[in-house]
């Protein structure tokens, strides 16, 4: 890799990752003037931060007619934040000796939508990854999920105190910058397959993946050391949903399916979406545990989940 690439790469998930944080408080503050909901704020505006990365990664991909690599960034940062994300939390509270327990009085719905949210995504990338039907169902099921969030009031809700008097220009600034960092992302992610020949599946996987799967990553290390197990599962539950339905549907709305469609196999990414689905059921199954009965973390336990990341890498490589 030139230095060139390097820098791009660099510097672009550092401007993600400042600014993913930037933004997320800003819209907080923002909706906190105009006295939004708390709920709406914790559910949508939250939500949508943690995925403004790959939004913005998707819609250049999208620009550049780089479908392939459009759809390795959705399913590896998905990937990544149930097993790497999630992994490296309960590896960090198994070495604290920490006990985990999940209380949420809506764990098996918010459960059954993200599971259902994972198998409609597969299904519209098994058959139609960037037609303008599949990307209306894929919203349809979003606006339904969160729907169901507001009826429900069970997803997280924004708890803040701060003040500020004019939080909209500092929102905008955010916005640029993930934009920025996003574009210089996929254009390092174009100098990597121009240098070393590989497939767009794979960078999509990893640099991108990866690059805009930052913030999450360093959020769930910084709430982990704290104990804060219950928030790095909630905010991954929001984060995949966002990813799957929304990220995914962007393409098919604004862009040409044809030219996006060219240069792929299906077969490239089916074996990574049993993955993602295998992933997310182990996801499932172990916060269903640790509701009817807490217990010690176990940093085995973070590790085969850390682990099952590298399989699926592995298995985007080939």
């Amino acid at each position: 890799m030139n230095i060139t690439t390097f820098l791009l790469i660099s510097i672009g998930i550092l401007l993600i990752w400042k600014a993913a944080e930037a933004l997320e408080k800003y819209a907080i503050l923002t909706s906190n003037k105009f006295n939004i909901s708390p709920f709406i704020i914790g559910s949508t505006i939250i939500a949508l931060g943690t995925s403004s990365p790959e939004i913005f990664t998707t819609i250049f991909a999208s620009i550049n007619e780089q479908g392939t690599l459009i759809i390795g960034n959705v399913i590896g940062s998905n990937i990544a934040n149930l097993s790497l994300v999630f992994g490296i939390t309960v590896f960090i509270l198994g070495l604290k000796k920490s006990e985990i327990k999940e209380e949420s009085k809506n764990l098996t719905l918010n459960l059954s939508l993200l599971l259902l949210s994972t198998l409609v995504l597969s299904l519209v990338l098994s058959f139609y990854p960037f037609s303008f039907s599949s990307s209306i169902c894929l919203l349809a099921l979003l606006c339904l999920i969160i729907f169901i969030w507001f009826k429900t009031k069970n997803f997280n809700e924004s708890q803040t105190t701060q003040k500020e008097s004019n939080p909209i220009p500092k929102l905008i600034s955010s916005i640029a910058f993930i934009c920025l960092g996003s574009w210089l992302i996929v254009k390092g992610a174009d100098n990597i397959l121009r240098e070393f020949e590989v497939g767009q599946m794979f960078v999509g996987f990893t640099v991108l993946a990866i690059g805009t799967s930052l913030p999450e990553i360093a959020a769930s290390i910084s709430l982990g050391l704290k104990g804060r197990y219950e928030a790095v599962a909630g905010t991954l539950i929001g984060s995949n949903i966002f990813n799957g339905l929304l990220v995914m549907a962007i393409p098919g709305l604004f862009f040409n399916e044809d030219a996006l469609s060219s240069g792929w196999m299906i077969t490239e990414w089916l074996s990574l979406l049993a993955c993602l689905f295998i992933i997310t059921l182990m996801f499932c199954a172990y916060l269903k545990v640790i509701a009817f009965k807490p217990k010690k973390a176990s940093s085995i336990l973070g590790l085969v989940f850390i682990g099952s990341y590298f399989i699926a890498l592995t298995i985007s490589y080939n």
